[in-house]
């Protein structure tokens, strides 16, 4: 499981990490934001042209969110956009919708935003900066707690059982340390990178170990960060569940991390990777998990998690988002228009040749071999097909 580790080593990660990823974890994702943007976004003609970070499939309707808070769909695979009325102007990561009509889309200050009328408006469901005060303060208490039933162990406790608690006191007291400078620091709401469904239970995950949980359609979130043995913070950049309630979360180090839908407990899983892992992803016509990220690292994991194989990409460019259909078509997008596909549940790639070097992050279906992928300007369609590869 991840071990926490001097700040000092934390901060070289994390900056070759910005280095390696570029503009994808260093300026559009994990940048603090330490204001508030309140403001609705702006209505622009050039909207549908700005950077948009991830699409979704509302039915037969495309949703496409992005930079200073942007929502747009296309009722026509993609050709033509709209914008919609959003009432914040913070950076927007991921969207997801449940069905045509009901979508959630998350990002920078820990916003979530919810729609009932398959993205053409949308509410703020939580604000991120608010709630982060709560779960603040939440976090002293469970830290205050948890130090003292250990401490009481160790009162009653053998040599031998003094041996394995003192190190659980030591991360007791660095988990609190950390609480208390929460509470002194400007309110700081790590931003949400993803967001997906485990049954009747919603999900989004964040920067710095950010997790979320709700049972309510997102009328209320709690806090799950502390539910993941993430001493580290790792960031948790891509959930997603498969068919038979398995939960997975996507981190840096090459872990994945796994539970069920209830989400009580985590188990931190070694892919054998030692990089970062920006998705995930189910293929629902063989329920095999695809974990995704830098330098076109692809791993699969056949039996739910718990073992994994590293796959040939045919890539060195890093990948940021994907989508599977239910026939089995699997798509993976990245930098400098950097396309892959697979039918054959990821024995093989092929890439595909898009007419374009815009970096890509997210993608979405628009037919049985039809796609939308967004990025830097905007979108582009592809299908794929013995001329789309290359």
């Amino acid at each position: 499981m991840p071990q926490r580790n001097n700040g000092r080593t934390r901060r070289l990660r994390r900056s070759l990490t910005q280095l390696l990823t570029g503009f994808w974890f260093a300026n559009l994702l994990i940048m603090p934001v330490w204001g508030v943007e309140t403001d609705p976004a702006m209505m622009m003609p050039g909207a549908s042209k700005s950077l948009l970070l991830d699409v979704a499939a509302a039915g037969e309707r495309l949703v496409a969110v992005g930079e200073r808070g942007h929502i747009l769909y296309s009722d026509n695979a993609g050709d033509s956009w709209t914008q919609a009325r959003v009432p914040t102007s913070v950076m927007l990561t991921r969207v997801l919708f449940r069905d045509a009509k009901n979508g959630w889309a998350v990002g920078h200050d820990g916003n979530i935003l919810f729609s009932s009328d398959g993205g053409a408006s949308w509410e703020l469901q939580r604000d991120g900066v608010s709630d982060q005060l709560n779960i603040n303060k939440d976090r002293v208490s469970r830290s205050q707690q948890t130090l003292r039933e250990l401490r009481a162990k160790l009162e009653v406790a053998s040599d031998d059982r003094v041996a394995t608690l003192e190190p659980d006191l030591e991360d007791a007291e660095y988990a609190l340390e950390r609480a208390q400078q929460a509470m002194s620091d400007p309110v700081y709401a790590p931003p949400l990178m993803a967001i997906g469904f485990c049954g009747k239970r919603g999900w989004a995950s964040g920067g710095f170990g950010v997790l979320l949980s709700t049972s309510t359609d997102g009328r209320q979130w709690e806090d799950y960060s502390y539910a993941v043995n993430n001493d580290e913070e790792l960031h948790l950049n891509g959930i997603t569940a498969d068919s038979a309630g398995g939960l997975f979360i996507a981190s840096e180090w090459g872990y994945i991390f796994r539970s069920t839908c209830s989400g009580k407990t985590w188990e931190a899983i070694e892919t054998g990777y030692d990089g970062s892992f920006f998705g995930v992803v189910v293929n629902p016509a063989t329920d095999s998990v695809f974990a995704y990220g830098l330098l076109g690292t692809i791993y699969r994991s056949r039996d739910r998690g718990a073992t994994w194989e590293e796959l040939d990409s045919g890539t060195a460019s890093s990948l940021f988002g994907a989508v599977a259909t239910a026939n089995g078509a699997l798509v993976m997008v990245g930098l400098n228009g950097t396309a892959v596909a697979s039918r054959d549940d990821g024995d093989t790639f092929i890439s595909l040749e898009l007419g374009s070097n815009r970096d890509l992050y997210g993608v979405a279906p628009t037919g049985s071999a039809a796609f939308t992928a967004v990025g830097r300007g905007g979108s582009i369609n592809f299908v794929i097909d013995d001329e789309s590869a290359r």
